[in-house]
C-alpha cells in the first residue's frame, strides 16, 4: 500500500501535479472494489457480519433488552452491519481462491501465463451499458438508504438530535450527485446500448501492433467525433491524513496512453462496414497485465464521443503480456 502524507503539496503530486509521477485518472472505473483483498478483508469484515446478525435477532425479539429505536429501524441498521461485513467476507474468499487458481494454472501453463491472469474471451470484450447503469442505480440507492437512520433520529429526538438533521439533509443533497450521474447513464444506455470490442489476436505482446475492431450503436456514426485510448493502468491503495482522518481509497494511474481520433466522416466509412478497425503500436518499456495482483495493472481501451447531447462511454480490457 502507498501512503502519502496528508500535506498540501504531496496531495498535489498524488493527483498528477508533480514531477515524475504519472498522471491520475480521475472517476475512472477500477477493477479493484476495496482496498482490502484475501484473508486480511475476511477478518476485518467478520466481525460486522456477526454484529449486523446479533442486530437482526435483536430487531426480531430474539435478545432480551430495552429497544429504543422502532424493529424496522434496527433491522435497517443490522443489515447495514450483515451486507458489509458479507461483502467484505466473500470478497476476499474469492479472492484467495482466485490466487491459489492462478497459482496452479501457472505451474500448469507456465507459457502461458495469460490465461491463469484472467478468464479472457479470446474474440473479444462486452461493454455492458446497462451493467454500468444499475451499478449507479444501486449506489444512489444505498446512499439514500444509509441516511435513513439519521433522518429518524433527528426528527424524533430534541436538542442534539436536531443535528443528525442537518447533516443527513446536507448528505441527502450530495446525494443529488449520483441521481445525476445515473440519469446520465440511463441515457446513455437507451441511445448506445452495449458494445463489443473485438480481438485481432489472442493476447497481444509488448512491442507489436494491436488491431481491435469496435462494434457499437448505429448511433456512433452521428457523433462528431469519437476517441479510442490505449491507456496501461495502475492502480494503487492510497492512504491520506492520520488518525481519524486517515482515509483509504483505490487511485487509478496512467502509466501510458496512445489516442486513436475518428472524425464524423471516418466514422460513416467505418460504420458502413459494422466494425470499425482501430491500431495502436504497443510499446515494449511498459509493464504487462497483472490482473490477478492486487492492486492489479492492466491495458483497456476506453471509447468515448457525444452525439445528440448524450455522451458515450465506455471500457475494454484488452490482454498485453510479455512475449514469454
Amino acid at each position: 500500500m502507498t501512503t502519502f502524507p496528508s500535506t498540501p503539496s504531496l496531495i498535489e503530486q498524488r493527483l498528477g501535479g508533480g514531477p515524475g509521477m504519472p498522471p491520475v485518472l480521475a472517476n475512472h472505473p477500477a477493477q479493484s472494489v476495496t482496498t482490502i483483498d484475501g484473508w486480511k478483508s475476511v477478518l476485518f469484515g467478520l466481525p460486522f457480519l456477526l454484529a449486523g446478525i446479533a442486530i437482526e435477532c435483536a430487531a426480531l425479539n430474539m435478545l432480551p433488552g430495552r429497544k429504543n429505536a422502532p424493529d424496522w429501524l434496527i433491522g435497517l441498521i443490522g443489515a447495514f452491519f450483515f451486507s458489509g461485513g458479507a461483502f467484505l467476507v466473500v470478497h476476499g474468499l474469492r479472492g484467495a481462491a482466485r490466487k491459489a487458481e492462478y497459482e496452479r494454472e501457472s505451474a500448469a501453463r507456465p507459457g502461458e501465463l495469460w490465461l491463469a491472469d484472467h478468464h479472457w474471451h479470446r474474440e473479444g470484450a462486452a461493454f455492458s451499458a446497462f451493467g454500468s447503469m444499475l451499478q449507479r442505480l444501486m449506489a444512489a440507492l444505498v446512499w439514500n438508504v444509509f441516511l435513513v437512520p439519521f433522518f429518524w433520529v433527528g426528527l424524533n429526538q430534541r436538542g442534539l438530535g436536531r443535528m443528525f438533521l442537518v447533516v443527513a439533509s446536507i448528505f441527502a443533497l450530495i446525494g443529488i450527485v449520483f441521481w445525476a450521474r445515473w440519469i446520465h447513464m440511463l441515457a446513455d444506455f437507451f441511445r448506445y446500448g452495449g458494445s463489443f470490442l473485438s480481438y485481432d489476436e489472442f493476447p497481444y505482446f509488448l512491442g507489436q501492433k494491436l488491431r481491435v475492431r469496435l462494434r457499437a450503436s448505429r448511433h456512433v456514426a452521428s457523433m462528431n467525433q469519437l476517441a479510442l485510448t490505449l491507456r496501461c493502468v495502475q492502480e494503487k491503495y492510497v492512504t491520506t491524513g492520520s488518525g481519524n482522518e486517515r482515509r483509504s481509497q483505490v487511485v487509478c494511474y496512467e502509466l501510458y496512453k496512445d489516442v486513436v481520433t475518428l472524425a464524423q466522416t471516418q466514422l460513416a466509412s467505418a460504420y458502413a462496414g459494422c466494425d470499425m478497425p482501430v491500431e495502436f503500436r504497443l510499446p515494449e518499456d511498459q509493464p504487462p497485465t497483472t490482473l490477478v495482483q492486487t492492486p492489479p495493472t492492466y491495458w483497456e481501451i476506453e471509447a468515448r464521443g457525444k452525439a445528440g447531447g448524450v455522451e458515450y462511454e465506455a471500457y475494454f480490457l484488452v490482454p498485453v503480456y510479455r512475449r514469454p
